[in-house]
């Protein structure tokens, strides 16, 4: 333990309508002690440094302990700036920017316009759907009425296995006033297994089959139209499975095809393997941070599926993935 005399010098500030005048600086000596004194943030021990990378060590002087602002500071994520001319130190917060950063497209790794049965040609169809391309677009309607429930409803899968921290961007058109979509993404088998590998569990469209089974999956549900009250109220889900938890929602601004636009709505996620974004026509819906921990372990690569709701009939086209640049 080390002790040493120190000078600190101090601004007297007067304020007078409104605008602050720096009186001559106030220079006091004080007992600091040294003792090794070690900063820990968040389990991790931090060495302080000055501006320009010199180490500063902390002290403690009449039972306080004095740490180095700066240091302190930046290792908590914060931004420090200070004003010499009123001798005030400012720290400024990055959770916020860090929380809503954006991402943007870097390469092009798949591509597929949807305009055509060549395109989908090597699709995978679970349950019963009838796919036509009257419109140049993917069209999909559920060969059974609503009245079946559950049978009635099907996903169609790409059958491109794609990487973590990807843009997935498509084209959707609505039909019909009732049903609902879901885009599952980062779905893959449990235990290393691939999502179509023939010892996992049957699926034929029916939710459980994937939010409950054997395969891991993120699912953006959106145009929800098959209740009363999702007609009345209409949010945006983003789930995590398996588990069927709910980890996020948003306002759709998708309206019933009854008021739909002519032009197709742009949606896109964002998959990070911390972070999902869901937009339409560039308006954030919801986003999602995820610590791999409350709802399980990280989704990272996986398959894409498009999935529909009886009796909603809707149009697909243009989808794009891109790599996070």
């Amino acid at each position: 333990m080390k002790k040493k005399n120190i000078a600190v010098a101090a601004a007297a500030v007067s304020v007078f309508a409104a605008s602050a005048v720096l009186a001559e600086p106030l220079t006091k000596t004080i007992d600091a002690v040294y003792n090794n004194i070690k900063i820990v943030i968040n389990g991790t021990e931090t060495v302080p440094k000055d501006a320009n990378g010199n180490s500063v060590n902390p002290f403690i002087s009449e039972g306080t302990t004095y740490l180095p602002v700066r240091a302190v500071a930046e290792a908590l994520g914060q931004k420090v700036n200070w004003d010499e001319k009123t001798n005030t130190v400012s720290i400024t917060s990055d959770a916020n920017k860090e929380k809503n950063k954006e991402f943007e497209k870097g390469e092009l790794i798949y591509e597929n316009p949807l305009s055509s049965e060549k395109d989908t040609e090597n699709w995978i169809m679970e349950g019963l759907a009838k796919v036509t391309f009257p419109e140049g677009r993917l069209r999909m309607e559920s060969i059974l009425d609503a009245s079946e429930g559950q049978a009635a409803n099907f996903v169609y899968w790409c059958p491109h296995k794609q990487p973590d921290n990807i843009i997935i961007e498509w084209d959707f058109t609505p039909l019909s006033d009732e049903g609902l979509a879901i885009m599952f993404f980062g779905a893959n088998g449990q235990n290393g297994k691939d999502l179509f590998d023939e010892s996992l569990s049957e699926r034929t469209g029916q939710y459980r089959q994937y939010h409950s089974s054997d395969i891991n999956a993120f699912h953006a549900s959106y145009y929800r139209r098959s209740e009363t009250s999702e007609r009345e109220f209409n949010v945006a889900n983003l789930r995590k499975s398996a588990g069927f938890h709910i980890v996020s929602q948003g306002a759709d601004p998708i309206p019933t095809a009854e008021y739909r636009s002519e032009e197709s709505y742009h949606m896109r996620i964002v998959k990070a393997t911390d972070t999902v974004i869901f937009s339409v026509n560039d308006l954030e819906v919801f986003r999602f941070d995820d610590d791999g921990k409350t709802y399980g372990d990280y989704i990272k690569d996986g398959y894409i599926g498009f999935r529909q709701k009886a009796p909603l009939t809707a149009e697909y086209s243009n989808l794009k993935i891109y790599t996070i640049k």
